[in-house]
């Protein structure tokens, strides 16, 4: 397949199946588009709607078709040019239910299972010893049990299990079939005795299975709520209320979803059985690339990622979901091509943010909101809050392994699990990246100083510390300690390595899905990626960045929208739209205040002024179904309001308070002053929204890499939080207008706004697929203007040879003055042909006069002539 020039992510469900994916294959080729990018397509749990949950990977999903499907879907997109970049999820697998059958015989024959080293479980954990803990009972084991709600059953394979809550399938060992089926009465009692002492892989298990299905066995015994205790005993996992996991998980899982295990894709053999289908289909050519869903969650992200450029080949590429932190860069040594682009999004939003309303929006949110904590501070404290709260099992699982290596070192014997566990915890909240990569090698310099300033910074934050904890975690953390104790090499490297797999997580939580949450001064800035507290970014950081990124990962995607994005792409353009309507914004807020504010049900005022901004995103300019949008909006609200965990949780939430968020989001929507008030508003930022929005996608296809477009965001993307990001997209509709709008000009006056994203959309990957080599390998030379508008003034220049591209954008269009651009002149550099056309309204333009390139849009695309 050719160059990847342009992705087109789709989110594969039982509603969009692999026929409809290649159904959209001329749609995809005529907008420009040169692969395909799909969610995970293996094998998922029963009703999946994202994918991630995989119980089989060597299966694809029959929900979404079956194989002979998928490779009619591969065809069809080749027949129009198309290849295709599969998401896999090599990081953890979909539990529970009845659904996998690896963790189910994992369940049966614990340790002993041939799958058992697949996953990451410590059958030696406290209390747990050759058990694994099953936390998903809706009440204690005690009366889930006397209520009935544990049931012994034999299936039509002649296997037994408990069955919990009619949903978990919690397998029996076959060696303690032949008490089961002693009290039973079943001739094939004694067989089964027999079998005591035989490997789970003993063929003929299966022959006294079948005999056993066949035969079937009376279990009504078993209804004795004593006798079915005495037989869960026995097994090797440990059935409890879904909390217990909070205390006690003693397998590695995704963040804090106990119902997704982590997978040891680190062992070479797993990693062989769980790709097999996967490098078989890219050994066959039917996919072309691969999208690595949360690299950081590995042991060794680093080896992972060689071992599969090994695999795949050096053209086929790669690119990680990693999110970086400040200043951060995706290590070389990975061989991978990129990441999937959350740091575009943060980029492009920051510099669309007017810095004139930092002072007066930041003095606003302190005085409404009663919040005062910096943005570092809310993100410590989410942090902590994570560690104390739902990963404290993890917590104390690595402080065992921390405990245990100072006690070897005489001047840190004395050091108490209290000390090390808050010293732990510290360094962990004060990292300002996921996770450093301390490995096999050795760490790198990066990460050594990553580690020494979170050391640095916990030490301030607590002096009341022996500073001997500083000094042994430093020692640990850096692997220096092999140095002084060679012989307890492998377990320093495990208790790193233990360590930046729980880092990554508590960053997940603590900052994602807690701070994003709860520092709500401007919401579109709090995105995936994103670092509170960065209010704007000017235009020489932004050219840094692209120049940087041109430099080192020339092919990185570029992301502005994606199924994890906690806003549409266009909804954040209205909200950041704010920030040159200060003002006006606080008259809003204080008349919806008075509005909708009821001291019977009250609302904490943060999660209200986070509501508000909600609405500026997803508020329609037609008149769409309220209750719809009602629907929406609560469900959006509920999430936030869970994941901030400030006045309610996901686990023993407020239902009261949460059903006060509602009342409040139903009287906003119920009133007719408040929605006029709120549309009031809308109609004087929309214009300045809008054109963000088109410089948005003017910048992601045009700087250096490779821009993904999120399904359905060719045109308005004003959705909400997932799984609002995932509703149905009316392709018809896009499909239908694209002929009309390709071809001429961007720009048409009376053109719908939403049609111009559409047809600018278009035109830039025509223009890419034309001449891929002024995208991929062109130049990145950043323009300058003189003047009165000069700091509002984005530029720069593409070339490849005498190919030539300038952009041109003009930023915060609220806060300048029209006339300024009159008193302002653009620099072009020497090499810059002459006689340009403007592809957004078509007419022939002098690149060095503003006033010109901006007649109708702030925003010039020119071509020379």
């Amino acid at each position: 397949m050719s160059l990847v020039r342009a992705t087109y992510r789709l989110q594969f469900t039982a509603d969009f199946r692999f026929d409809d994916a290649a159904a959209l294959a001329p749609y995809l080729a005529d907008l420009g588009i040169s692969h395909a990018y799909a969610s995970p397509v293996f094998a998922a749990r029963q009703g999946s709607t994202h994918g991630y949950d995989i119980t089989d990977y060597n299966r694809l999903n029959p929900a979404l078709g079956s194989d002979a499907e998928f490779r009619a879907m591969v065809r069809v997109l080749r027949d129009h040019g198309l290849g295709l970049i599969l998401d896999i999820v090599p990081n953890h697998m979909g539990i529970g239910g009845a659904d996998n059958l690896f963790w189910d015989n994992v369940l049966e024959w614990g340790a002993d299972s041939p799958f058992a080293h697949w996953f990451d479980i410590d059958w030696q954990a406290p209390g747990f010893a050759g058990k694994v803990l099953v936390p998903f009972l809706g009440k204690a084991y005690a009366e889930v049990l006397a209520e009935g709600a544990l049931e012994l059953r034999l299936d039509q394979a002649g296997r037994l299990a408990i069955w919990a809550h009619d949903t978990h399938r919690l397998p029996i060992c076959p060696r303690d079939y032949a008490t089961v089926l002693t009290q039973a009465g079943s001739s094939l009692a004694p067989e089964f005795a027999a079998m005591t002492d035989a490997n789970p892989l003993d063929l003929r298990w299966s022959d006294l299975h079948a005999r056993l299905a066949t035969e079937g066995a009376e279990l009504a015994d078993y209804r004795d709520h004593a006798r079915l205790d005495a037989l869960i005993s026995r097994q090797h996992w440990r059935a409890s209320k879904f909390n217990l996991d909070a205390d006690a998980i003693n397998y590695r899982r995704f963040f804090t979803i106990s119902d997704l295990a982590g997978v040891r894709v680190d062992c070479p053999e797993v990693f062989k059985q769980t790709h097999a289908l996967v490098l078989s289909l890219v050994a066959e050519g039917l996919v072309d690339g691969l999208r690595i869903d949360h690299i950081d969650g590995l042991r060794d992200p680093k080896a992972y990622c060689q071992r599969l450029r090994e695999a795949v080949g050096q053209r086929v590429p790669i690119y990680v979901e990693k999110i970086l932190g400040p200043a951060e860069a995706l290590p070389a040594d990975w061989k991978s091509d990129g990441t999937t682009g959350y740091e575009f999004a943060n980029e492009v939003v920051t510099l669309l943010a007017d810095p004139a309303g930092t002072d007066a929006l930041t003095a606003l949110y302190h005085d409404f909101t009663g919040q005062h904590d910096a943005p570092q501070r809310v993100v410590h404290d989410g942090k902590m809050a994570v560690l104390c709260g739902p990963m404290r099992a993890e917590r104390e699982a690595l402080l065992v392994r921390f405990s245990a290596l100072a006690g070897k070192v005489p001047e840190w014997a004395d050091l108490g699990q209290g000390a090390i566990r808050e010293g732990l915890m510290q360094v962990i909240a004060a990292l300002d990246i996921y996770r450093p990569y301390a490995d096999a090698d050795g760490i790198a310099p990066e990460g050594r100083a990553r580690i020494m300033t979170a050391l640095k910074t916990a030490r301030r934050q607590t002096p009341e510390l022996d500073p001997a904890i500083w000094d042994m975690l430093a020692d640990v953390l850096t692997l220096d300690l092999r140095k002084r104790l060679p012989d307890a090499g492998a377990d320093i490297l495990e208790a790193a390595m233990r360590f930046q797999q729980l880092s990554g997580p508590v960053m997940a939580k603590g900052l994602e899905d807690r701070a994003l949450y709860r520092f709500n001064r401007l919401i579109a800035l709090n995105e995936v990626g994103s670092h509170p507290g960065q209010f704007g970014l000017s235009v020489a950081a932004f050219h840094e960045a692209q120049a940087a990124r041109l430099n080192k990962a020339p092919y990185n995607m570029l992301g502005t929208a994606s199924h994890d994005t906690k806003r549409g792409e266009d909804a954040r353009m209205r909200i950041v739209a704010i920030t040159s309507h200060s003002g006006l914004w606080q008259q809003k807020v204080a008349e919806w205040t008075a509005l909708l504010r009821d001291e019977n049900a009250p609302v904490d005022p943060n999660e209200e002024y986070f509501l508000y901004q909600l609405l500026i995103g997803v508020w329609p300019q037609n008149n769409a179904d309220v209750a719809e949008l009602e629907q929406r909006v609560i469900a959006a609200m509920l999430k936030s309001v869970r994941e901030a965990g400030m006045n309610s949780r996901w686990v023993f939430g407020d239902a009261g308070y949460e059903e006060n968020i509602c009342a409040f989001v139903r009287r906003a929507l119920g009133s007719s002053a408040f929605r006029a008030s709120l549309t009031d508003f809308l109609r004087r930022i929309v214009p300045q929204a809008e054109a963000g929005s088109l410089i948005q996608t003017a910048l992601k296809l045009t700087v250096p890499g490779v821009p993904d477009i999120y399904q359905g965001a060719e045109m308005w993307d004003h959705s909400l939080v997932d799984p609002d990001n995932r509703r149905p997209v009316d392709f018809a509709l896009r499909a239908g207008l694209l002929p009309e709008l390709s071809g001429g000009p961007v720009y048409v006056p009376d053109r719908p706004a939403d049609h111009i994203k559409l047809a600018l959309i278009a035109t830039l990957l025509r223009l890419r697929a034309d001449h891929p080599d002024l995208f991929t390998a062109g130049s990145y030379a950043p323009l300058q203007a003189q003047g009165a508008a000069a700091a509002a003034f984005l530029g720069f220049m593409r070339r490849a040879g005498p190919n030539q591209l300038i952009v041109a954008a003009a930023l915060h269009p609220a806060s300048v003055e029209a006339a300024a651009w009159n008193a302002t002149r653009i620099l072009l550099p020497e090499e810059a042909r002459t006689g340009w056309t403007n592809l957004i309204n078509g007419q022939e333009v002098d690149p060095r006069d503003p006033a010109a390139l901006f007649p109708d849009l702030p925003l010039a695309i020119l071509r020379p002539r």
